[in-house]
């Protein structure tokens, strides 16, 4: 059956999805209760979570027993994150109990696979092809950051689930502006409930640590520049003024940022609400919780804006794409010449297709629109865009920490909420030097159009798109085609194979001393 036929099929995206999904659920909760120990900062964020049960707020513990051999005490604890991840860690503690490690990970790990779910449904509604959609879920299902941060009751799994659904409702308000947006009289539009529900999304993101406020701010500002773009090209198109379409663009952004900025707080402050109906919490007293919230937010900049604790697995935001200095997270000798270990180590074929993805992305962008089309970034409907959207995801989960100065102790795990954005590069770039992507008229990317295809900001009248992302305007010949989609095949074998043979270090497997030895292929990876 035609790669194009079966892709369309029915039966072929339900059985793909599940096997997908299995794998990902396989990948997370096979042994998780393994070690039976709490490892790494699991030891705070677990006995916080069970504490902010009992009492709605964390409090303290009487020491740092991992095996959890106490019980906590009633005074609070100064918590440096928000409380919503620890609500969602309690939610498997009430399920099996606060001295079961199911109890501890159960939680972060269905939100890994959701995470996996929620990154192909993005990946379908970008590229309208089942194979794109099954290889963004499979290469994120298999990746071994993603896996060790959806197996250890962390924070960073949460965040990155909320971070990529909000990236999905973005683009559903990407289409939803589209599909109501005339080219010869763009008005302002006051209901966006996509927008909304990206919100409701971004505000759980931040509700679980604050940097899930980037990703937000920076997808504001670029539907803005989309917008903004748009209506410039419009009004020269179609002879209007210049002055109006400015206006018309200012008072678009000022709307989005009416109905996106007060619901993030909203969701954010309502995250609080266990500390803020009762009267125990860290720095509760008989003031005004809103005085009170403030002063205790203060205390967690200056905290985070100085952490500075020397630490062995302290990685320099630079490295991240690469994964160059992975955190160990449990090691532990086991028998005569066993060890045990739980590390960030990633899956390499993972870790360097993604660099390599976004690079092409990023060669697109530049290929197609500069230096004289830096509309087309911005322009719907265009492969352009959707790799901009893409990187957009990306660099707002790592520009930031770049630019973050104040603060050197920084980890390699906080590069998991990278990997959707990664995972969707590589699919992206796959199914068009495959030719996975249907072509309309002309040759145009027609499923990255959205839901109508045709009309609004979906494309510019008259403007040919016969080229593919290359530039080149005549596709391979089948025998080139057939070489292309083979070497993908045997990418994503090796990815399935190497994930076998990394999951012992990424899940606390006790393997020979010389295969734990084995998996360090870079110095850093120790």
């Amino acid at each position: 059956m035609p790669a194009r036929t079966l892709s369309d099929s029915r039966w072929f995206t339900s059985i793909g999805v599940v096997t997908v999904l299995a794998i990902a659920s396989l990948a997370r909760f096979w042994a998780l209760a393994q070690p039976g120990s709490l490892v790494f900062d699991e030891l705070y964020y677990v006995r916080d979570a069970i504490s902010q049960l009992a009492y709605g707020y964390p409090t303290n513990w009487p020491d740092d027993d991992t095996r959890m051999g106490a019980t906590f005490l009633s005074s609070p604890d100064f918590a440096v994150h928000p409380p919503l991840g620890k609500w969602l860690i309690g939610l498997g503690v009430l399920l099996f109990g606060e001295h079961s490690a199911w109890g501890w990970r159960f939680a972060v790990a269905a939100f890994g696979v959701a995470t996996v779910g929620v990154t192909m449904r993005l990946a379908w509604l970008m590229s309208r092809n089942t194979f794109i959609t099954l290889i963004a879920g499979l290469v994120l299902a298999v990746d071994g950051v993603h896996i060790t941060l959806t197996r250890v009751s962390l924070l960073d799994g949460f965040l990155t689930f909320f971070v990529v659904l909000g990236a999905l409702f973005v683009w559903r308000d990407h289409v939803w502006v589209v599909d109501r947006t005339t080219p010869s009289h763009p008005e302002v539009l006051w209901w966006r409930p996509w927008l909304f529900a990206a919100a409701v999304a971004f505000g759980c993101a931040a509700s679980v640590k604050w940097s899930g406020l980037y990703p937000l701010a920076a997808f504001l500002l670029l539907i803005t520049a989309r917008d903004v773009a748009y209506r410039l090209r419009s009004a020269r198109t179609h002879g209007a003024s210049q002055v109006r379409a400015w206006g018309r663009a200012l008072l678009q952004a000022a709307v989005a940022g009416l109905i996106a900025l007060p619901t993030t707080l909203a969701m954010y402050i309502a995250s609080w609400s266990g500390w803020i109906v009762t009267a125990g919490g860290w720095g509760r007293g008989s003031g005004s919780w809103i005085s009170e919230l403030w002063a205790y937010h203060v205390d967690i900049f200056a905290w985070h804006s100085t952490l500075s604790a020397p630490h062995p697995y302290r990685a320099d935001p630079l490295t991240w794409p690469l994964a160059l200095r992975p955190t160990g997270m449990y090691e532990a000798t086991v028998g005569d010449g066993y060890t045990a270990a739980i590390s960030s180590i990633p899956n390499p074929v993972v870790i360097i297709g993604g660099v390599v993805a976004l690079i092409v992305l990023a060669w697109w962008i530049a290929r197609r629109s500069f230096p004289d089309r830096v509309w087309r970034v911005f322009t719907p409907g265009t492969l352009v865009f959707t790799s901009a959207f893409v990187l957009t995801g990306y660099l707002s989960g790592w520009i930031p920490w770049i630019l973050t100065f104040s603060r050197p102790a920084v980890f390699q795990f906080y590069a998991v909420v990278l990997t959707p954005f990664a995972a969707i590069a590589i699919a992206l770039v796959i199914g068009e030097w495959c030719r996975l992507l249907p072509r309309a008229r002309g040759g145009r990317d027609a499923n990255l159009i959205g839901e109508s295809g045709e009309s609004g900001l979906n494309g510019e009248p008259g403007e040919v798109a016969s080229e593919d992302a290359s530039g080149s305007t005549v596709g391979p010949d089948a025998e080139v085609l057939l070489g292309r989609r083979l070497a993908a095949a045997l990418f994503i074998a090796a990815a399935l194979i190497l994930a076998v043979l990394f999951f012992p270090v990424w899940s606390g497997e006790p393997i020979p001393n010389w295969f734990w030895h084995w998996h360090h292929w870079l110095p850093g990876w120790d």
